[in-house]
């Protein structure tokens, strides 16, 4: 029997608190998980309707606290939840419930609250598909889409102080259907002898019949707030799907909505955008919002980019720069589409000017992880490049699936284990065709160094051994070039920069300034050109000279001071795999202070002197203080190795 009309209800359920795990998980995720999960979905919507491009809609905006669907009944469960909870807690709440019930009595008690409506022009939603988007597990979509899980929609829970999110659909022969779905905590009703769940539907009623859920609203039976969001699809798209956040949050971030969504979207779905398969839009009326339209498409994705560029915060799986050097590796390296035994991939190859070899890979548009398993140890002896693997659903065909399947709820993972055994072998094989393509096509290092066969040392003119007031230089011993490779030339795993970071301390942040590069970060060694002699000497604490004369015209030159494999002047400390090069600061270069353009940057600390192009026999004087950070800072006597190379880029920075 149908209810005679829609509203909030609570059916029976065991005991759950304010702080279920489903949404606990999703709980301090940044914007960028909610807004790249909505996305997925609106893309997986269209991509089902064979729609291109697929066009998301971020709408931001005030509305009346009771105009909320169902907010009557969902103050009375609040009010009921809280107490339950107090009872059965001994008169008190957990810290983290606490918090959660702060939000939703100040949202209660604001006569306006904030909204947040996600429009899109996909297949729309029907019984089925909000069954899946309803229920935890359950996946409705099909082979060619991104996402795999239904409970993928807890993520925008949180984004809402209400912790309550509606949602609608308007399907392609015109049928509407809508829905909710609000977390609070079990709780008794008056008269009632069993307890009513955490969960509230916005629904007719349940057990609607075989095969089904719940009795749903849908067409004249719409709430006015999900009807009108269904109107503007209609009148845009006449098909899709709305997903409504009521008491909107802002994500309990200080950014624009513009900056929120352009950045995560630009971050995550570059290879979408710039096939042309997706436009973001972002419209905000809410309050101290511009109201104008702004728009992220294949046209405006590279400016997007450059002004994220500098950001080492993470989108919650990209940061700025790494997505900005991603992008500009797709769009612009070689690209040649690869054949394995599963399936065809893309690859998009570049040489990497940062140093470290880096691999993305991006599924069906979006960027699933930079640590594919067992890719790496295989380019240790590889000139450092940059690839983006680009796999969807129709040429990977069998390696599609297998990814899809290997990768977790938030799709930023491959995890082969989650494969049956005869999938895993099948994946393994796939993605080692990949990686013998990669070291095909990829130079090898080359690396002839200097060594000396006696001790390097200097005079100065500074009373050390030299005629007084005379300022010479000399070499003792003499340079015999040797070939070999350095050692211990290891690539680090390249892990997210900020690591799912919580935007305190990364790998790749910059900090207060007395964060060094990351010195676990394994870089290739570059190495001392076979036309070069340098040598070094102290010149007080944590000081040195150095002399570096060029055997041959060199254009470009760097120097560093490096760590020598970890081990201080007594070789006591035994060497450890890192490539460390030393912080410098208050620098001269023959007497002069150098340009800040001078001076080569890691993470906002300065590792290297750009003394430019040396002529033929053409020497270079240079004072520096150093300092060693990190895993070396106790280190007493360092052995500190003079390397020249050739000049790269900030790491921001893409060559030309």
């Amino acid at each position: 029997m149908r209810n005679e009309k829609p509203d909030l209800r609570f059916g029976p359920g065991t005991n759950i608190g304010f702080t279920p795990s489903g949404v606990s998980a999703f709980d301090n995720l940044r914007p960028a998980a909610v807004v790249r999960e909505l996305i997925q979905n609106s893309l997986d919507a269209a991509r089902a309707g064979n729609v291109v491009p697929a066009v998301v809609r971020f709408q931001r905006m005030q509305m009346e606290r009771d105009h909320i669907p169902g907010i009557k009944r969902y103050a009375t469960a609040f009010r009921k939840a809280s107490e339950t909870q107090r009872n059965m807690m001994g008169g008190d709440l957990a810290s983290q419930a606490k918090l959660v019930v702060k939000r939703i009595e100040n949202a209660l008690s604001r006569p306006a609250l904030g909204l947040l409506c996600v429009l899109d022009n996909g297949i729309g939603l029907n019984e089925q598909r909000m069954n899946a988007l309803l229920s935890d597990g359950v996946s409705a979509k099909e082979g060619n889409a991104t996402g795999t899980y239904g409970n993928g929609h807890s993520t925008a829970i949180p984004a809402s102080d209400l912790r309550y999110v509606l949602y609608g659909g308007i399907t392609m022969d015109g049928r509407r259907i809508g829905a909710g779905h609000a977390v609070l905590a079990s709780h008794t009703l008056e008269n009632e002898p069993h307890v009513r769940a955490g969960d509230g539907f916005y629904i007719r009623g349940f057990n609607a019949g075989k095969g089904t859920l719940y009795d749903y609203a849908s067409d004249n039976e719409l709430p006015d707030l999900i009807a009108n969001a269904l109107d503007r699809i209609e009148a845009d798209s006449e098909h899709g799907s709305a997903v409504i956040v009521p008491a909107f949050n802002d994500f309990l971030e200080d950014d624009s909505l513009w900056e929120m969504v352009s950045y995560a979207a630009a971050a995550n779905f570059f290879v979408a955008i710039e096939d042309g398969e997706l436009e973001v839009t972002v419209e905000d009326t809410g309050c101290g919002g511009g109201g104008e339209q702004q728009v992220l498409n294949r046209s405006t994705l590279s400016s997007v980019l450059e002004t994220f560029r500098d950001r080492r915060r993470a989108a919650a799986f990209l940061n700025g720069r790494r997505a900005f050097e991603a992008h500009w590796t797709y769009q612009n390296g070689a690209r040649k589409r690869v054949s394995t035994a599963a399936g065809d991939i893309e690859i998009s190859l570049r040489e990497n000017a940062t140093g470290t070899s880096r691999i993305d890979l991006c599924r069906n548009g979006m960027w699933i992880t930079n640590n594919i398993p067992g890719f790496y140890q295989k380019f240790t002896e590889k000139v450092p490049f940059h690839a983006v693997l680009s796999l969807n659903a129709e040429d990977g065909r069998e390696l599609h699936d297998f990814i899809r399947t290997a990768e977790g709820p938030l799709h930023d993972a491959v995890v082969i284990k989650r494969l049956p055994e005869e999938q895993r072998r099948k994946c393994r094989r796939a993605l080692e065709e990949i990686r013998a393509w990669l070291l095909k096509n990829t130079a090898s290092v080359q690396s002839d160094a200097y060594v000396a066969e006696d001790f390097l040392t200097l005079d100065f003119g500074d009373g050390t051994g030299g005629s007084e007031g005379k300022g010479r230089t000399g070499f003792w011993g003499v340079p015999m070039p040797t070939s070999r490779r350095p050692s211990r030339q290891i690539h680090l795993f390249p892990s997210e920069s900020d690591s799912n970071d919580s935007d305190p301390p990364t790998p790749n942040s910059t900090g207060s300034g007395s964060n060094p590069p990351n010195r676990k970060r394994r870089r290739p060694r570059p190495v001392l050109p076979t036309f070069f002699q340098a040598a070094s000497r102290p010149a007080g604490k944590n000081r040195r000279r150095l002399l570096v004369e060029c055997m041959k015209h060199y254009v470009n030159a760097e120097l560093r001071l490096v760590v020598d494999e970890a081990l201080d002047a007594t070789c006591e400390r035994h060497g450890q795999d890192a490539y460390a090069p030393a912080v410098l600061s208050n620098i001269t270069v023959n007497g002069a202070v150098p340009d800040k353009a001078n001076l080569s940057q890691w993470d906002g600390e300065v590792i290297g002197i750009r003394l430019g192009d040396l002529r033929e026999g053409e020497s270079v004087a240079i004072e520096t203080d150093y300092c060693l950070t990190g895993d070396f800072t106790n280190l007493p006597s360092p052995s500190l190795r003079v390397e020249i190379l050739s000049s790269e880029q900030h790491p921001c920075e893409i060559p030309e």
